[in-house]
């Protein structure tokens, strides 16, 4: 049999990827970031008491060693690479990368640049955000997007399933219809649109179904999550 590290401290051994979960009550579903059924592999999530929806958001700087603390307990815990569930994680990226000797995938947006790299340059990448006014240029550029991509960016973060979210039980086909409708308007204001790319955390229960509709590359959290699982697990 193989040889098995020592871990510091009392614990659960196995678990393979760490996630880093925002301090919000929300409804989370199979499919979902934060729902332990999506992944074929063990998870150890972590919520991240500092990590409030609109300090994330906001890039706010002073919840970044909380995170970067939490990452590094994951990695005393033996997971092999550390991710989150919401892509404006992305701000915390760098610290955490640093801080820590396991791969770090904190936001979905990190797949821009190789989804730039897949389709044709003349076609746009669709982003649908959480909150679309935050997709700004200096996000994109930190996420390594080149300003030579075009992109659409979208949300549904006015709809009252996405606005509820929050406070009730989730209708996932209310939810679902709803990122439909965004997409749809999408594809019709675009002609040239090659690839989707889902930022939120919650959004990725339905990427398969996105996928099928327009017959594009759809890239989410889970495919992110999944990527950094099978670079580090054979």
């Amino acid at each position: 049999m193989p040889t098995y590290k020592l871990l510091p401290q009392p614990q659960a051994y196995g678990y393979r990827v760490g996630v880093l979960l925002l301090n919000l009550m929300e409804t989370h579903v199979p499919g979902d970031t934060a729902h332990a059924e999506t992944y074929d592999y063990p998870v150890l999530f972590r919520v991240v008491e500092e990590a409030v929806g609109e300090k994330v958001l906001s890039g706010d700087l002073s919840i970044r060693p909380a995170i970067v603390a939490a990452a590094q307990e994951l990695e005393r815990m033996g997971v092999k690479a550390i991710s989150s569930n919401c892509g404006f994680m992305l701000h915390h990226q760098d610290a955490v990368r640093r801080a820590v000797d396991i791969p770090v995938v904190l936001s979905s947006l990190l797949q821009l640049p190789t989804l730039a790299r897949m389709i044709h340059p003349d076609k746009r990448i669709a982003i649908l955000a959480g909150a679309k006014d935050l997709i700004t240029p200096d996000l994109l550029a930190l996420a390594g997007l080149g300003p030579q991509t075009k992109t659409a960016i979208s949300s549904i973060e006015h709809t009252r399933e996405f606005q509820n979210f929050m406070t009730a039980d989730l209708d996932t086909d209310a939810f679902q219809a709803r990122l439909e409708e965004e997409a749809d308007a999408l594809f019709e204001r675009y002609d040239d649109i090659g690839a989707i790319l889902l930022e939120c955390a919650i959004f990725t229960p339905y990427a398969a179904a996105l996928r099928q509709r327009y017959g594009v590359p759809t890239a989410d959290f889970v495919s992110l999550i999944n990527y950094a699982h099978g670079l580090s697990f054979r």
